[in-house]
């Protein structure tokens, strides 16, 4: 029973539910969350970034905002370590800490006017604490999106170039739904059937036309023994390379007929001057652009809707996935049986289980991310504040699921070759060998392995799951560098720096900070970067949480431990980074450590002194609510 993954799956999701009804609703009381107290939704609506939203709608944008990469990834590394470690960390963590961490965010900003976890640490813990904030916020969020901007890059150009039609296409769809409901006046279902299929027709056209844009920097040679393979037909005896015709795909099939020249025009991806090299960096580009936009167009137009859209993308993953673990294991399918280890110490080259495990995966289980999600667009779309339990607890619990199915998918539904000697699962370096994407496509294929236990065909299944995976990397890519553009505006208020209060310069920075860290040569470093900076701003937002809860004199204890956890694991964590960083040389990312780890301590210590002066009753302060009255500080990012 151990060994079989739906019955695993099945379990540890039937703990989320339950976790949900209970401790979830408990929290709200806990928290004093009351559906009659206007929301800044209403009292700041704006038109732009507040805006009242149904529950179904915001809860999609939530919820394609934190998944992202995040819950997919960090558990297709994390397994390697055993799937018990993984299973627990996701299932326990989300309930206890990521979802509990997640609604505490939406609490605090919700009792300050909709200010970000950044801004809120001014009212709670000082004027320092507040820039230390919006520091650490600035660091983390062009870390992660530096690298799910690398990762997007290297998965369309080496592994699904099929995925680039429909994530394209879905802007496009978004922009015209957007349009339709909030300015035709067109009724909700009715434009939601026409998205999705419009989105599902997508899908199915990019499995027959990948756009391999890798092609286009290469030599006309190379491009018509591209195309040779492409028309191949291997039961003619006219072999060809694997669909989606990837690049790695296309390098392999090269060298197994001894087309030299074509390899060597590609070249490899972190080659300066190769094929792959110039496509790799032209795909940052265009991503970057996009997200400049994307943070800067009104949020119903683009951004929410996509979201919305997207979400069905992934209720059906996750329905699909579900039901193909079910009928492997009724059909005692191969894809049924888990072929991970329990508990692996054992792995060549690996980094300690404790602490690594607990930040690199991150946002399946608990996420700093979530807390500027929720603090940032989330609570400026709250229509009540009840609404906040299934939004924000809710929420992360199916991200939990999702993470849940990623393990299932990684340790059951791969052949047993990726676990054995010499596969993907072989050591840390093998896993980490081909970039991030190669985990990526590790959770394609997987997932499209269980899909074709419910009749789906392996080549559109794969696709499916590449774009559900791509589609909300971008998601999160163009959530992100909004929020990021909301911090630079409140750094340039707190440092009274008129200019990055201005919307498109505000932008023009988190692009930048963003595309610093996604050309850094860094792999999979950047990803442990990424996780022990998110899971130090979970503590720190926590410890946020821990500080209002306390001056209000309500029990801290549900917030306050896990705090002291995420501190001290992702402490643990970072120090082993930067030894890492030193000894292999990356200067820039240890730089980094440094800096992030000093002002962590630093509000560590501001909110010690928070504790230490006792509760008291929370008074806005005088110039807080002149600033809301002038409008000067929310209606910036509006100009």
């Amino acid at each position: 029973m151990l060994e079989n993954a739906a019955v695993m799956a099945l379990a540890a999701i039937a703990l989320l539910v339950a976790a949900y009804f209970t401790y979830g609703r408990f929290l709200g009381r806990l928290f004093g969350l009351d559906p009659r107290r206007a929301t800044p939704s209403h009292t700041m609506r704006d038109g732009v970034d507040y805006v009242p939203t149904r529950i179904p709608i915001l809860f999609g944008h939530h919820f394609a905002s934190i998944a992202g990469l995040g819950p997919i990834l960090g558990p297709a590394i994390g397994v390697i370590w055993g799937w018990v470690p993984a299973l627990l960390w996701v299932v326990l963590g989300s309930i206890f800490i990521g979802a509990v961490h997640d609604l505490g965010a939406l609490l605090i900003s919700l009792r300050h006017r909709g200010r970000s976890v950044g801004e809120v640490a001014y009212y709670l813990m000082g004027s320092r604490a507040r820039l230390l904030s919006l520091l650490i916020i600035f660091f983390l969020m062009s870390v992660a999106m530096g690298a799910f901007c690398n990762t997007l890059a290297d998965m369309f150009v080496n592994y699904n170039p099929d995925a680039i039609i429909p994530a394209a296409g879905l802007m496009v769809v978004a922009v015209a739904f957007g349009l339709a409901v909030y300015r035709l006046k067109v009724r909700l279902l009715p434009a939601t059937l026409v998205a999705v299929a419009i989105f599902a027709g997508l899908i199915v056209y990019g499995v027959e036309q990948p756009v391999l844009s890798y092609a286009w920097f290469c030599s006309p040679k190379t491009q018509s023994l591209l195309e040779e393979a492409k028309a191949a037909k291997p039961e003619m005896g006219r072999p060809g390379f694997d669909r989606p015709y990837g690049a790695r795909s296309a390098v392999d099939f090269f060298e197994a007929r001894g087309e030299r020249e074509a390899v060597a025009e590609l070249g490899a991806i972190n080659r300066p001057g190769s094929v792959l090299w110039k496509i790799n960096y032209a795909w940052i580009a265009v991503l970057l652009g996009y997200a400049f936009l994307a943070s800067i167009l009104p949020v119903w137009l683009l951004l929410q809707p996509r979201d919305y859209i997207n979400s069905f993308q992934l209720y059906v993953a996750l329905l699909l996935l579900g039901a193909g673990l079910a009928a492997a294991a009724i059909t005692g399918s191969e894809f049924a049986r888990i072929d991970a280890p329990m508990v692996r110490w054992d792995i060549p080259d690996a980094p300690p289980m404790f602490p690594l495990l607990f930040v690199t995966i991150a946002c399946g289980a608990a996420s700093g991310f979530h807390s500027l999600v929720s603090s940032g667009t989330t609570v400026k779309q709250l229509d009540r504040e009840s609404d906040a339990v299934p939004i924000g607890y809710g929420a992360m619990l199916t991200e939990a699921a999702l993470a849940v199915l990623v393990i299932a998918a990684c340790t059951a539904a791969l052949s047993r070759a990726d676990w054995g000697e010499g596969g993907l699962y072989a050591g840390w370096s093998a896993i980490g060998g081909g970039g991030l994407a190669m985990q990526l496509n590790a959770v394609v294929r997987g997932g499209a392995n269980l899909m074709s236990q419910v009749g789906v065909p392996v080549p559109l299944g794969r696709t499916f799951i590449a774009v559900t995976v791509t589609a909300f990397a971008l998601t999160t890519l163009d959530s992100a560098t909004r929020l990021l553009r909301f911090n630079v505006e409140e750094i340039g208020r707190s440092l009274r720096i008129p200019l990055f209060t201005y919307r498109a310069v505000a932008s023009l920075a988190a692009v930048l900070g963003i595309g610093f860290f996604a050309v850094v040569p860094a792999g999979k470093a950047l990803w442990t970067l990424f996780g022990t900076t998110n899971q130090l701003l979970a503590g720190l937002a926590l410890l946020l949480v821990s500080v209002y809860l306390y001056q209000h004199r309500r029990v801290v204890w549900y917030t306050l431990i896990p705090m002291l956890f995420m501190l001290g694991m992702t402490s643990w964590a970072m120090g082993w980074n930067l030894i890492q960083f030193y000894q292999q040389e990356k200067w820039s990312l240890f730089v980094t450590t440094v800096i992030v780890l000093v002002m962590a301590v630093w509000l560590v210590v501001e909110g010690v002194l928070a504790f230490l002066r006792g509760p008291v009753p929370y008074r806005e302060p005088e110039s807080a609510v002149m600033v809301e009255e002038t409008g000067s500080a929310e209606t910036a990012a509006t100009r």
